[in-house]
This record gives C-alpha cells, structure tokens and sequence, in this order.
C-alpha cells in the first residue's frame, strides 16, 4: 500500500477512539505514560457520552443515569466558543481617521480561511475536545488543487485546511529545559489493511498495523508498519500543529479536563439516585406478609375475599415508613456541591431563576464562578488561535495564496490578535449613554464604541455611515442647513469639533431623564428652539 506525498498529511477522520489503547497492538507502541494519559481520556468521554456504568459491577438494580458531564461540558463549550471569535491584525488597526479607501488583505484573507474551514463548527469541535479530555490540539495544512472537492473550482490555486483533531491520536514531545517549546508531534493510530491474497483466492483477511505520522520543524514521516513510507523535508520549518490547554497547571504541559472533579461525584449521585429508585420500585409491588395463616389456603388475585383466619392471623402489606427525606437531602447536596466544584451554578443549567428584571451587571454576579473560569480558558484559547492564524499566514505566503506587502516587515504581517464577543447579554441602553458620556467628554470614539458594541467590519461601518449621514441628515436629527456647511462628521452637533457639543448626532438618547422628550424632539429643540418641524417657526 502506497502512500502520495502531497497527501501525507491526511490522517483518517473516522477513527475508533476506543481501539487506541484497547488492542495489544497500541499498548505496544505506547509508554506508561501515554496508556494512561489515553485512559482518562476514554473516562471522560465515556461520561459526556452516559456511559457510567461500565466500571461498576452488576448488581441486578436499577441503574440511573443522569448525565451531569455533559450538561457541564456543553455550557463550558457554548459560554466560551458559541458566537465563535474575532481577529485584528495589529497591522491593519485602524484610528479615529478613516482612510478613503479602508483595505485590509490580511484580515480579509484569515477571515476567508476560517470561513471556509467552517469557524463555529471548529469552534464547538476544539470546545469538546479541550474541555473533556483538557487538551485541544489544531493541525493548519496546505491542501493543493486536487487534493480536496471543489467541484465550483473556488480555490484554483488551493487552500489551508484546519482541523481540530483529537487529543488520542496525538503524541507531542516537548524540549525537557523548555515545556512550552514542541519539538516533535507524532500523529499516531491502528489502522485495517487487506492482506495480499495467494492467486487472489478467498476472503480478503484484514490485518490491523500502526499508523504514524512524525513531524519535526526539520522533516515530516509517514510510517505504516515500522515501514516508512514517506520521508520529506518540512518546507516551512514549522511543527504545524498547536496545542491549546483547556485548564492550565503550572510545571505540566497538559491542560486540565473540565471533568476531573465532576466524574466522582456523578458516580456517587447516580448510586443514590439508582437506591431511591430500587426502594420505591420494591414499596410500589409490594411483598403481602402472612402472619398465623396457610398461604395454601388462600386464595390470590383481585376481588377475592379471606375469611376464616386464625385469631391471632393477620395479613398486610410492607409500607414505606419514611418519605426519604435524608436521601434526597443528599442527593440534593450532591449536585449542589457539583456545581461548586464545576464552578457552573445550577441557574445556568435552566434552573428557575428570578430575572424578568435583573440587570446585566446582576447577571454577571450570579454567573461569575463561570465567567471566572472561562475567562482562564480563554486565555489559552486566545494564544492558540493567533499562533494558528500565523501559521495559516505562513503557509500562505508560502503557497502564493497571499502576499506580503514590501513596505511591511514579517513581525507586522504575522501580528495578530483574536477576541470573543461577551456571552452574557448587556443592558445595550445603559452601555449606549456610558459612551455617548465618555464621547462627550473626549475619553471615546465611534471606533472604540464600535467595538464595545460588537461590531464588525468596523472602517466599512464608519464610512457606510458617514456617506448616509451625508445623504440622509433627517435621518439623524441634523438640519439640513448645518448639514450643507460642514465638511466631516466631527462638525455636526456634538462632534469633536463642534462648538455646540450638546449632541452627538441622533440626539440624546431618552434614558427617562429629558420628561419624555424623543430623540429628535430634543434635536429639534436644540437646533430650531421649539419642537416642530425643522426649519419652521
């Protein structure tokens, strides 16, 4: 079996997690270390998955599941990777004067590749990943034209593949006086291959052998069956892969899972719930005991009478003396105590919460052991992406798919910086005058307010709306007049260089404290004296 060397780099998508560690084979080829490293692994997604009882002997009981793992991961993975993230390229930053002609070909490229590599769907996939097994790895490829299905011919000259793959199959190697520097990545899992039949008589036999992929920042290697089958040198001098940390522990290159201190106390909530269950099933049929009678002689089912009994003969049912209060007390600071060490209060899970009123301030207090947590994991993520997109640059630049500019040097050209929108939502009104008041008084300006207010695309918004502002002063309570006789934005009411700076344009937002007063009514009254028409008396 051949293997082309302009693939050498795609490793199988459909790979049996649980046959990594599970056949002799893997373990042969695996440290101490590496097995169990790849055991906690096959725990923690045995959990999110609701497997919780493979490990637990069979007692003939009601197994009750209730799959907290999941519930836990998935919040983690929505409050941090949902609405995906953004990049600035430093380079490109844009300030208060916006250029006639805004151009950005670097962002617009990374934008274009993330996009075509379906950003929030890698998102969600580096999210799972990272928070289950605590360990999120990135591999950036250059896929020539052939390589990949474009049937509309929309990458003639190729393009860069990302992928989040999973933490089983890889196997990094770090300088031992540097923990942070990757020297070596071996991408490494079983795989079936047919066998070469004698006269190609009978059944194809399937023989399972190890799959390898060995990158180094020098040479890259494909080794099936300790027989090399590739072995090139590294174009880019780079290890193209990165490693995201979910959890970061000071002295160990591997994050920390999510699920590490979740899983026990799963267990232990699942065997209780699974005894409540067992006592109310055994109350619910319960056993008729006989007291100084034959049980010969008496008749079973429904609608039947007894009679004759001894004197001393009594007949009952076992009944359920107590309604298990100090069980479920205990079940209940069970979860309690889950959402303390998960740091994921229970309201997030859609618990009943009071919030018809409560402010977004308020709501990042109740929030905060969450937010506090995944304001850490950000924090790795962040560093990971912008690595990853100087590296998708590299390639790039490398493969003719973008250009650098001359007047540019490569630390401007490879600078980036990735942000995440806010997850929690925000009182819009009451962040909207924070900046008309840090505008008014110089301390802000639209593109920083743009910015607070999640917008995109930022010099294209400024100057679509200064040419409406223009066009279409009415719009935003500027007389028309005053309009004809100044020159930028700045000058209109309540603009820098405005000497009535009353007003930005649009007006005062009404937040209760103008009696009433609208928008454009307030305008009006600035411009005109009176609340009519503008322009009339």
């Amino acid at each position: 079996m051949g293997v082309n060397a302009d693939n050498y780099y795609n490793f199988s998508k459909n790979i049996d997690s649980n046959a990594l560690f599970l056949t002799p084979l893997m373990k042969e080829n695996l440290s101490d270390e590496d097995i169990a490293r790849l055991q906690n692994y096959k725990l923690y997604w045995d959990f999110y998955d609701g497997y919780h009882w493979d490990s637990i002997p069979d007692e003939d009981k009601p197994q009750v599941t209730e799959n907290y793992c999941r519930a836990f991961v998935n919040k983690f993975v929505a409050f941090e990777l949902s609405k995906g993230f953004n990049i600035k390229v430093n380079s490109e930053d844009i300030d208060s004067d916006i250029d006639a002609e805004v151009k950005t070909p670097i962002t617009d490229f990374l934008n274009e590749v993330w996009k075509d590599n379906k950003k929030l769907k890698f998102c969600v996939n580096l999210g799972q990943e990272k928070s289950i097994t605590g360990n999120g790895w990135i591999q950036i490829k250059y896929e020539a034209p052939g390589d990949f299905d474009d049937p509309f011919n929309e990458h003639p000259k190729g393009r860069i593949g990302v992928r989040a793959i999973p933490s089983m199959v890889v196997f990094p190697e770090y300088d031992p006086h540097d923990t942070e520097k990757l020297v070596k990545v071996t991408i490494m899992y079983p795989i079936n291959v047919e066998q070469p039949r004698m006269f190609n008589i009978g059944s194809p036999k399937l023989t399972q052998v190890i799959y390898k992929q060995v990158y180094t920042k020098d040479r890259i290697q494909v080794i099936q069956d300790d027989v090399t089958l590739v072995d090139i040198p590294n174009k880019y001098k780079v290890i193209p892969f990165v490693h995201i940390a979910n959890f970061p522990e000071i002295g160990k290159t591997e994050g920390l899972s999510d699920l590490t201190d979740v899983v026990p106390l799963n267990v232990e909530l699942n065997l209780k719930k699974s005894d409540i269950s067992e006592i109310i099933d055994y109350y619910s049929a319960p056993v008729t005991v006989v007291y100084g009678a034959s049980i010969e002689n008496l008749q079973r089912g429904a609608n039947k009478i007894w009679g004759g009994l001894p004197k001393d003969g009594k007949i009952e049912n076992l009944e359920l003396k107590s309604d298990l209060v100090a069980a479920n007390n205990y079940v209940d600071a069970l979860k309690q105590t889950m959402h303390e060490v998960s740091n994921v209060p229970s309201g997030a899970l859609g618990g009943e919460q009071a919030i018809s009123n409560t402010s977004g301030v308020a709501l990042q207090f109740v929030n905060m052991p969450l937010i506090d947590r995944t304001r850490i994991k950000r924090m790795c993520t962040e560093e990971g992406l912008e690595l990853t997109n100087k590296i998708i640059l590299l390639m790039g630049k490398m493969e003719n798919l973008i250009t650098m500019p001359k007047d540019m040097t490569p630390k401007d050209f490879y600078s980036n910086e990735v942000s995440f929108p806010d997850t929690l939502p925000k009182d819009t009104l009451i962040e909207l005058q924070e900046i008309q008041m840090e505008m008014k008084q110089g301390l802000e300006n639209r593109i920083g307010a743009m910015q607070r207010l999640g917008k995109e695309n930022i010099p294209k918004y400024i100057k679509a709306i200064d040419k409406d502002m223009e066009e279409h002063p009415l719009v935003y309570g500027i007389n028309p007049v005053q309009a004809n006789n100044v020159k930028n934005v700045e000058d209109y009411p309540g603009g820098s260089n405005s000497t009535n700076n009353t007003t930005q344009p649009g007006g005062n937002l009404n937040s209760g404290l103008t009696n009433g007063t609208t928008p454009i009514e307030q305008v009006r009254k600035e411009i005109t004296g009176q609340n009519m028409g503008l322009g009339k008396k």
